[in-house]
C-alpha cells in the first residue's frame, strides 16, 4: 500500500548544514497535531551554507508532502508464531 499525506511544517533551527522542521498535521485526525521533528540535510542540495539558510530560515512556514510504503514482514501463520516466540524469549 502507497499512500501521501500533506503535512506543514516550521523551521525551528537551522545551522547552514541541516535544518530541523516541527511538522504538524493539516488533516484528518492528525489536524493541528504536532507530528515531530524532520531533518533537512544541506548536502542533499546543490546550496552553500549560506545559500541553505536563506533558502530555510527559522520561521518559515514549510508544506510537506510524505509518501509511505507499507509492506508486511511477516508473509505466513509460522512467520506469527515465531515471531510470537521471539517476542516472548526477549522479555
Amino acid at each position: 500500500m502507497i499512500f501521501t499525506k500533506r503535512v506543514e511544517g516550521e523551521v525551528d533551527y537551522n545551522d547552514g548544514e541541516f535544518a530541523e522542521v516541527k511538522t504538524i498535521g493539516t488533516e484528518g485526525i492528525e489536524k493541528d497535531l504536532w507530528l515531530g521533528t524532520m531533518q533537512i540535510h544541506r548536502p542533499n542540495t546543490d546550496d552553500s551554507a549560506e545559500e541553505f539558510r536563506k533558502r530555510f530560515p527559522v520561521g518559515m512556514v514549510l508544506e510537506i508532502v510524505t509518501t509511505t510504503e507499507i509492506t508486511p514482514i511477516i508473509q505466513s501463520s509460522e512467520d506469527v508464531n515465531r515471531l510470537r516466540c521471539e517476542t516472548a524469549r526477549v522479555q
